[in-house]
């Protein structure tokens, strides 16, 4: 007699960044969560963050701002940039992630998104030049990522880089936390 395991879907820590490649398909908030952790915490260098609202969820866990802190401070070159539409929730209920973005400005910065992205419905996670994490829908956890694909995070990359350019600092959340 044969038993066979069910089918198990790797949890995000069984992915390198930089070195797995594959798309991997991701379907939840703890998904999305897990995943986002997980390249955060693997990230030596960058994070690019496009996001609709630094959604709670997935930006405001202890063990998420854990690790862009680490990051922050790992080295001079340590970059965290945060392309945020709205900013209105943030003000409302506050945010670690952004609190601690105020007391590290030098490695950590946050910007209102120029053309094209202001009005963007998706929303993204750049880690190094290897990794991403992308949606489709902002309200809808419903996408996917991969560790290992350059040339997905290069695309993302350059309409980052083209809405950071043309963004500008949210002065409204730099004054929250003054």
């Amino acid at each position: 007699m044969i038993i066979l395991a069910p089918e198990t879907t790797p949890t995000a820590d069984a992915y390198q960044l930089g070195a797995e490649s594959g798309l991997i398909s991701l379907t939840s908030v703890d998904e999305f969560a897990q995943f986002a952790l997980n390249m955060a915490t693997q990230a030596h260098r960058t994070i690019d963050i496009f996001s609709h609202d630094l959604d709670h969820l997935l930006y405001d866990q202890s063990d998420f701002v854990v690790a862009i802190k680490e990051l922050s401070l790992r080295s001079r070159f340590s970059q965290i940039r945060i392309l945020l539409q709205n900013n209105r929730t943030i003000r409302r209920k506050g945010h670690r992630l952004v609190h601690l973005a105020q007391r590290l400005t030098s490695s950590i910065e946050i910007r209102r998104p120029g053309e094209p992205l202001i009005k963007a419905l998706e929303n993204f996670l750049l880690a190094d030049e290897y990794g991403y994490i992308h949606r489709k829908m902002a309200s809808y956890y419903e996408g996917r990522c991969d560790f290992n694909d350059r040339l997905r995070v290069a695309q993302l990359a350059e309409r980052f880089n083209e809405a950071w350019e043309s963004g500008e600092p949210d002065r409204e959340l730099l004054r929250l936390y003054l």
